[in-house]
This record gives C-alpha cells, sequence and structure tokens, in this order.
C-alpha cells in the first residue's frame, strides 16, 4: 500500500515537470527559429556591404512575416499542430558624421507569436564603410 501510494505520487510529481519542460523546449524553438532568421538577415546586410545597404528608419522597415507549424505530443499523447508568425524587420540609420564617420547603424528584429504567447529578438550590428 505504501509502495503504491509511494509511486503514484511521484507519477504525478513527473507529470507536472514533463508539462513544463514540454512548454520550455516550445519557448526554445521559437527563440532558436527567430535568432537564426535574425542572423541571416544580418549576414544579408554584411554581404551587401556600407555603400550597398539602403539607409531606413525603424518606422519604415517593411516587416515580413513567415508562417511555421511544428507539431508536438500533448500530455494525452495526441499529436498536436501548433502554428507560429514569425514577423522579421531591418532598419538601417547613419551614425555620426557623414565625411569623418562612414557607420550605418543595422537592427533586426523578429518578433513571433503562436496561440499562447508572443517573444522578440533584436540584434544590432554596425556597418564601416571605407575612409
Amino acid at each position: 500500500m505504501i509502495a503504491a501510494f509511494l509511486f503514484s505520487t511521484i507519477s504525478v510529481a513527473f507529470l507536472g515537470v514533463w508539462g513544463m519542460q514540454a512548454r520550455g523546449l516550445e519557448k526554445s524553438r521559437h527563440s532558436l527559429v527567430a535568432t537564426m532568421l535574425a542572423e541571416q538577415m544580418v549576414e544579408e546586410a554584411m554581404a551587401e556591404g556600407y555603400e550597398l545597404v539602403k539607409v531606413t528608419e525603424e518606422e519604415e522597415a517593411e516587416p515580413k512575416v513567415i508562417e511555421m507549424g511544428t507539431e508536438s505530443r500533448s500530455p494525452t499523447g495526441e499529436w498536436v499542430e501548433i502554428k507560429a508568425k514569425y514577423t522579421t524587420s531591418r532598419s538601417v540609420k547613419l551614425v555620426g558624421d557623414l565625411d569623418d564617420d562612414k557607420l550605418k547603424l543595422v537592427t533586426v528584429k523578429v518578433t513571433w507569436e503562436d496561440s499562447t504567447k508572443t517573444g522578440e529578438v533584436v540584434l544590432v550590428t554596425y556597418l564601416a564603410g571605407t575612409f
């Protein structure tokens, strides 16, 4: 009787931990995808170079929406599709004096939302021109 009580108590505790682990994994997945999208956009700006990257303000940055779906097991063991929407934008502005400092500040922002939560990743880098 004591063994059955201990087994059931431990089983219930593990089920609670499993649910938290699944939610943490889903949040981590969104963060990883958003970070990879942001890194790709920063690398594209770096590949374009200082001269070819167009100066924009954050309000002018054209957002791009990417929808993705993943599947995850629910606590009952059924597969559930989780759809997420990622919105990406890039803004570029001049920093300093145009004659002395040839720098452009590139800010990439990726936000995501699914049925339960939202999040955001922001990456910032500088592009230097030739003097």
